[in-house]
């Protein structure tokens, strides 16, 4: 018979494990995706790196993007308590981060109060303190929406589990070449499939539909990102 190896799973497996489990059983999950051109923001993108110390990811600048969308569709901002709607007035996002051992999602605070270099920044440092186990109880709190990026890891489209309390999370996939029809003419874009999971107790299908129809017009047409 073969020997097989038996290990106690880790506080942080143990706390995902809860976690997941918890979001999967009591939540009736539903993921819309939608295909965005992001040409526009790989060019943009590759301008503030070129002329910037702070060297800007795709992360940074689709979460100051959700934050616009966010800022449209506020329902996406909302939690369920028990029979209660929680109306969340900030927008503190969720940035799940990679670990040897698992995932932890530390939060920016106040999102929609932060410049588009502020968000960066604070996204780095907290991504930085996560992977050298330096976060504090706090700031692995209180998100009210949650992006995880899989794009480096060449993942074309994924169904994200939502992190409880919340009601919706962006599952963002990698970026790649396409040949699109523009003004009657072939050419060739960079285009990512976004992949949101919302609680569909809370978010209707055409509510969230409508976030993603803002967040990619946002994306689209970038320039905004910098006001």
């Amino acid at each position: 018979m073969e020997k097989v190896e038996r290990m106690p799973m880790d506080n942080i497996r143990k706390t995902i494990s809860q976690r997941m489990k918890k979001s999967w059983s009591e939540i009736p999950h539903v993921t819309e995706d939608i295909k965005v051109d992001v040409t526009e923001l790989v060019n943009l993108r590759e301008n503030l790196n070129h002329i910037s110390d702070n060297k800007f990811t795709y992360t940074d600048l689709i979460a100051k993007a959700c934050v616009i969308a966010i800022k449209k569709n506020p329902v996406v901002n909302w939690s369920i308590e028990g029979e209660y709607i929680i109306k969340n007035s900030s927008i503190n996002l969720g940035i799940a981060v990679a670990l040897d051992n698992g995932l932890i999602v530390p939060v920016v605070k106040e999102a929609d109060k932060k410049s588009l270099l502020e968000l960066s920044k604070n996204i780095k440092e907290l991504s930085e303190r996560a992977r050298n186990n330096k976060l504090t109880p706090d700031e692995i709190i209180g998100s009210t929406f949650t992006i995880t990026n899989l794009g480096m890891y060449e993942i074309d489209s994924f169904t994200p589990i939502i992190n409880p309390p919340e009601s919706a999370i962006l599952g963002v996939n990698k970026i790649y070449k396409e040949p699109v029809v523009l003004d009657d003419n072939i050419v060739i874009r960079h285009i990512i499939k976004l992949s949101l999971s919302f609680d569909h107790r809370l978010i209707d299908g055409a509510t969230a539909a409508k976030f993603l129809l803002d967040l990619k017009k946002t994306l689209e047409n970038p320039l905004s990102l910098l006001i």
